[in-house]
């Protein structure tokens, strides 16, 4: 290793509804996503949140597990529905007090918290009223985030208005996997992703109007656009699949303005803009993030429109399906193949390099600007041994390899202030259910969620220890 950034934060992340449980527990009000995995024919594994990994009554067990790995942070969400049981209004005193335990103990541990506001799960009532496609979810967040800030800011240093704009929108809206579950619906995806932005700005605005001593930013999904060799228009299709997978996201919140280029886009793809209004360009200046966190698993591999009508290619079935992850948008361009990269069984590239590529395009259109990689994992089946010990040399050495393209883009330049791995323990991995695992830890969901630390846990405590020791 090369000598680096000195305070660098080691760490692993997870999201409420993720790990949790205790769905209707100390106040907790309905989530979408209870709702979807309880009622909804989509939710294609059956597989519910309801009890997940039992963090709610296992954080401390958990933290001395990632504290013990000599991780110094850890990444995890609140739950809006835990707050704001109604998502306006009356506070939720048992909500608020289990999250103070969280936080305190993370710090009593040595161990940073890093505090995401919204990674996928609404309130059901904000989600009857429309989600983000409706505007008056942006006061009704900021209400929350102020919550949020007034009883944790004290303590919480780094700040996350949202996970994954982007994602969450295409999921929900061009995939349909993701409740409310729309498919391609552009019109729907587009108004999200652009009321998440004034949300985020709004919320970043209200963070320094308080006062607090810490830092704010929002997290943006793999945004690497990469053009096939055999690709006859380069600039044009690089253009148009920028401007889908990151414009609205990157501009507002790295520049504090939308993309010159937005409103052609949207005519082109017959998308309405009458969302976006004038008065939110001031936000959009007074909502600049203090930093970006970047969630690097896969670049966006792309080349002409070849034919036909617009597709989306998505594999929640794992092993059980063929499919390719990607998207062919009519007459503008679509995903391809590499022969020479791997997949997962999830049908996503395996591809080390998009973790250097992004890192170097964001330090060359947004200039200097601190980043942390706040997710970077592996998705796997995993067959314990006897013992109930998982030798998961695979994640090991895709981690390693994007690890190792994170470096070379610190000493080119990039200003890279920590690395979060995904996740701290096997937890609920959406519409995949629990077959799908990503954890350092096993979980052992059959019997009493008992915990087992994976070779990639010991893997990970060692590689720390390194840099620490050549970086002291």
């Amino acid at each position: 290793m090369t000598k680096l950034y000195k305070d660098f934060l080691w760490g692993s992340a997870t999201a409420a509804y993720q790990c949790e449980g205790a769905w209707n527990e100390g106040g907790k009000g309905l989530g979408e996503w209870d709702v979807f995995s309880h009622e909804n024919p989509l939710n294609i594994n059956g597989a519910t949140g309801d009890v997940s990994c039992d963090f709610y009554h296992r954080y401390r067990e958990d933290i001395d597990m990632l504290s013990q790995g000599h991780q110094n942070t850890y990444r995890f969400s609140i739950s809006w529905a835990r707050i704001l049981p109604n998502g306006r209004g009356k506070v939720n005193k048992e909500g608020i007090d289990f999250y103070n335990k969280v936080i305190d103990y993370c710090l009593a541990k040595g161990v940073e918290p890093n505090v995401t506001l919204f990674h996928y799960d609404l309130p059901n009532t904000i989600a009857l009223e429309g989600g983000f496609e409706n505007r008056n979810t942006i006061e009704a967040f900021v209400e929350y985030a102020k919550v949020c800030f007034k009883v944790f800011g004290d303590r919480v240093k780094l700040w996350v208005t949202i996970n994954e704009p982007k994602y969450y929108a295409y999921c929900s809206n061009i995939v349909g996997n993701y409740p409310p579950n729309h498919k391609q619906d552009f019109q729907r995806y587009f108004t999200v992703v652009y009321n998440e932005a004034v949300a985020s700005a709004q919320a970043i605005a209200a963070y320094h109007e308080m006062g607090l001593h810490g830092k704010i930013g929002i997290v943006h999904d793999s945004s690497n656009v990469e053009i096939a060799p055999e690709c006859k228009h380069p600039e044009e299709v690089y253009l148009k699949a920028d401007m889908f997978y990151n414009g609205i996201i990157l501009n507002t919140a790295m520049k504090g303005e939308l993309p010159g280029a937005l409103i052609p886009f949207l005519k082109e793809l017959g998308v309405n803009d009458s969302f976006i209004r004038f008065e939110d360009m001031i936000t959009f200046k007074k909502g600049i993030i203090d930093f970006l966190g970047l969630n690097v698993y896969n670049r966006f591999y792309v080349t002409d429109y070849s034919e036909g009508e617009t597709e989306i290619y998505h594999n929640n079935k794992g092993a059980k399906s063929k499919m390719k992850e990607g998207i062919r948008l009519k007459n503008m361009y679509e995903t391809t193949d590499s022969p020479n990269t791997k997949r997962n069984l999830w049908g996503r590239e395996i591809y080390p390099k998009c973790m250097y590529n992004t890192l170097m395009e964001i330090k060359n259109k947004y200039g200097e600007f601190p980043v942390y990689i706040t997710e970077n994992g592996h998705g796997m089946y995993e067959t314990p041994d006897d013992n109930g010990y998982v030798s998961d040399d695979d994640r090991i050495e895709m981690m390693q390899g994007y690890i190792d393209y994170m470096f070379k883009a610190m000493e080119d330049g990039c200003d890279v202030r920590g690395y979060y791995a995904w996740s701290t323990m096997d937890l609920y991995s959406w519409v995949n259910g629990y077959e799908k695992r990503y954890g350092l830890v096993r979980v052992d969901f059959e019997n009493d969620n008992k915990r087992y630390p994976k070779k990639s846990y010991y893997w990970f405590k060692d590689l720390i220890d390194q840099y620490q020791k050549e970086n002291s």
